[in-house]
């Protein structure tokens, strides 16, 4: 996500490594993953959101999420940041500043995006959770799935 007005570039990253071998014979099967041989993923893993300044690249501030962060970020003018993580948790930031302005656990791991709307002059956020992926991410519980409506003051 950019925002104009900090000149910040917001990017959530998958911080996650594993190890893929080749496969002697290669079978494809229709409908079924195909990767051409194994992949044995690591057994830590872990995510970041990262605020980026857009003329130069630095990086201005970073929040270290203990999942992946694999949904799309949205900000907005009012120089808020907005990131649903696979912990469950929609986390507000001061896009500045990278600050945590507010949390909540929406009961399911988020793997989309974030989007907003106004009504009557009135802003929402809406967010949606629940399984995220065929992979799963190795969360165990994926919570129902659920779209999370918020009215910003």
């Amino acid at each position: 996500a950019y925002n104009p007005g900090t000149d910040q570039l917001y990017v959530g990253s998958v911080e996650w490594c594993a190890t893929f071998s080749l496969s002697e014979e290669v079978r494809f099967l229709p409908g079924q993953m195909y990767l051409g041989g194994t992949l044995r993923p690591d057994a830590t893993y872990g995510g970041r959101v990262t605020g980026i300044d857009a003329s130069d690249g630095s990086v201005r501030w970073s929040y270290e999420s203990e999942r992946p962060v694999v949904g799309a970020l949205m900000t907005t003018s009012g120089d808020l940041v907005f990131v649903g993580e696979l912990t469950g948790d929609l986390v507000v930031f001061h896009a500045e500043t990278g600050d945590e302005l507010y949390r909540f656990h929406t009961g399911g791991p988020i793997g989309g995006g974030v989007v907003t709307y106004t009504v009557d002059g009135q802003q929402y956020v809406a967010v949606s959770s629940g399984d995220p992926s065929i992979l799963n991410w190795r969360l165990g519980h994926t919570g129902s799935p659920t779209v999370l409506i918020f009215a910003l003051p």
